[in-house]
C-alpha cells in the first residue's frame, strides 16, 4: 500500500465535511478544506510561471509554507469532524491544529488515519516505466557497507558502495557487471524523472487553463434570478390598495422588461431578495441580501457599505508585459490568460462608463456603494414607498417601473445635453428594450431640444444612431 502524504502507510479514512452548517451557512471546514485545495493549486501556478528572469523562488518559499499550514489546518479539521477521541487535558478552548494532533495520538489514535479529502492529484506516468526502475534495482544486504575494494596501497577501501544495484564496492572500483547495472538503473531513473516532470507540466498547464475558465474572466453581467412565469390573468381585488399577489409577479416581469437589471451592477442579489420578500424595509432588505451569502457580508450594514462592484470587477493579475518575459510567454495559457483579463478589464470599463454616464443622465450623484443604488432606485421610481414600519419605510416595486428610457427623457431637462447624448449611444449599445410609450427618437428630440451650440455636434452619430 502507497504510503500517506503523512509520513506513515496503512489505510486512511477520507474525511469530506458537510457543506453547510446547521444554521444554513457554509461549513468553516468545507471553507478551510477549499482554501487548502485552493493553495495547492496557486503553488502549482507558481511554479509554472517561475523562471531565470522571473524568479519566484522566495515567493515560492513563503507559499509552499502558508500552503503546508493550510494542509494540516485542513488535516487537524477532518479529525475533529470524524469525531476522533481527543485528550481533553489540553485546552479549555477550541484547540489549535498542534494541538489536535497532539491530543488525538496522547488518546491514541493514529492522525494519519483520517486526512482531508483533498483532490491533491498526483501526475500520472506510464507504468512502463516504474516497472523498467523496478527491473534494475537491486537489493542491497546493508546499503551502508563498506566497499570489498582495495586501494593502491593494498588497503581496505573505506567508501561506502554504490546502492540500488547490489553492488560490494564504491563507485572507484565497481567491476564490469556492476557498472552496467548501475549505468543501467541510472538511465531508468533519468526517464522516470523526466517523465514526471513532463506529467507535472501537463498538470500545470491543465490547471492553468482551469484557472482561466475560473478566475481569469469573471462574468461582467451578474446571472440574474430566473423571472417569475407570466400568469395568464390577474385577478383585481376591488378597493385594495397596493398590489395583489399577482400583480407581484407582474411587477417582477415588468422589471426585467425594462432592462435596469442589466444596467445595475449587483441588481442581481436585490432580485432575489424582491422574489422572496416584495416589501421590506432598506434595513431588512440590506439583512436579507446579505444572507444570501455569508462568507461574504457578516450583516446587512456591511453589505450597504460594500462596493456596487464587489466581486464583478476583473481580478487584478499583475502579468509582466508582452515581451518582457520571454520564457513566460512561451506558454500558451499564459498568453490566454492575458488576453482574457485585457478584454474583460475592457468590458469591465465599458460598463462602469456607461452605468456612470447613465446616472448622470438621471441627474443622480456617483454610486458607490449598495446603500446609493439603493437610493439610486428609489429615486427614480423603481422602488416605491408601501406604508411605514418601526418609522421605516417600506419599499415595492411598482406596477409598471420606469424604464431606462423614461428616467433618461425625465430627468433630461436638468442636465446637459451631451450627457444625454452619452446615455443615449450607451443605452442603445446594450440593447435595452424599447419603452413603447417613449421611443428613443423622443429622449434624442430632447436633447436638440436642450442642446447649446458646442454640443450640436456630439449629437449628430446619436442622430444617425436612433433613426
Amino acid at each position: 500500500m502507497p504510503p500517506s502524504r503523512y509520513g506513515r502507510s496503512g489505510p486512511a479514512r477520507t474525511i469530506a465535511p458537510p457543506r453547510r452548517d446547521p444554521h444554513g451557512g457554509f461549513s468553516p471546514a468545507w471553507l478551510l478544506m477549499q482554501a487548502a485545495q485552493l493553495s495547492w493549486e496557486i503553488r502549482n501556478i507558481l511554479q509554472l510561471i517561475n523562471g531565470m528572469r522571473l524568479n519566484l523562488s522566495d515567493e515560492l518559499h513563503l507559499h509552499r509554507e502558508a500552503s503546508d499550514m493550510l494542509l494540516n489546518a485542513a488535516h487537524a479539521t477532518a479529525i475533529m469532524e470524524a469525531q476522533l477521541p481527543l485528550a481533553p487535558a489540553w485546552s479549555s478552548g477550541p484547540p489549535r491544529v498542534r494541538s489536535i494532533f497532539a491530543q488525538a495520538r496522547e488518546a491514541g489514535t493514529d492522525p494519519a488515519k483520517v486526512r482531508p479529502n483533498l483532490d491533491l492529484s498526483r501526475p500520472s506516468i506510464d507504468p512502463q516505466i516504474t516497472r523498467d526502475v523496478e527491473a534494475a534495482h537491486r537489493e542491497d544486504p546493508d546499503p551502508d557497507a563498506q566497499c570489498a575494494g582495495t586501494t593502491q596501497k593494498k588497503q581496505r577501501c573505506t567508501k561506502t558502495i554504490v546502492t540500488g544495484i547490489g553492488s560490494a564496492h564504491c563507485a572507484l572500483h565497481l567491476t564490469p557487471t556492476e557498472r552496467q547495472r548501475r549505468d543501467t538503473l541510472r538511465a531508468a531513473q533519468d526517464r522516470r524523472m523526466q517523465a514526471v516532470q513532463d506529467a507535472l507540466e501537463e498538470q500545470r498547464l491543465t490547471m492553468a487553463a482551469t484557472w482561466i475558465g475560473r478566475y481569469g474572466h469573471r462574468p461582467h453581467r451578474v446571472e440574474l434570478p430566473a423571472a417569475p412565469s407570466r400568469p395568464r390573468q390577474v385577478s383585481y381585488l376591488p378597493g385594495h390598495s397596493g398590489l395583489t399577489p399577482g400583480e407581484d409577479e407582474l411587477a417582477m416581469l415588468e422589471l426585467y422588461d425594462t432592462g435596469w437589471p442589466l444596467l445595475c451592477p449587483r441588481s442581481a442579489e436585490i432580485i432575489r431578495v424582491l422574489l422572496d420578500c416584495p416589501r421590506a424595509t432598506t434595513a431588512h432588505l440590506a439583512d436579507l441580501a446579505a444572507a444570501q451569502a455569508p462568507e461574504r457580508w457578516s450583516d446587512g450594514a456591511q453589505w450597504l457599505e460594500s462596493s456596487i462592484w464587489d466581486g464583478i470587477q476583473p481580478p487584478d493579475l499583475a502579468l509582466p508585459a508582452p515581451g518582457q518575459v520571454p520564457e513566460l510567454d512561451e506558454y500558451p495559457v499564459v498568453r490566454e490568460l492575458r488576453r482574457y483579463l485585457n478584454v474583460g478589464q475592457r468590458e469591465w470599463e465599458l460598463w462602469q462608463a456607461g452605468f456612470a454616464i447613465l446616472v448622470e443622465a438621471c441627474d443622480d450623484p456617483p454610486i458607490e456603494t449598495m446603500a446609493e443604488l439603493l437610493a439610486f432606485w428609489q429615486d427614480i421610481g423603481i422602488l416605491v414607498p408601501d406604508g411605514d414600519e418601526a418609522g421605516d419605510t417600506v419599499w415595492m416595486l411598482p406596477a409598471f417601473p420606469p424604464s431606462p428610457w423614461h428616467a433618461v427623457y425625465a430627468r433630461g431637462s436638468l442636465v446637459q445635453s451631451h450627457h444625454l447624448a452619452a446615455a443615449l449611444d450607451w443605452l442603445l449599445e446594450c440593447d435595452v428594450p424599447q419603452d413603447p410609450d417613449l421611443p428613443p427618437r423622443e429622449v434624442f428630440n430632447l436633447v436638440l431640444s436642450s442642446g447649446s451650440p458646442h454640443s450640436l455636434d456630439d449629437t449628430n452619430a446619436t442622430a444617425h444612431a436612433a433613426s
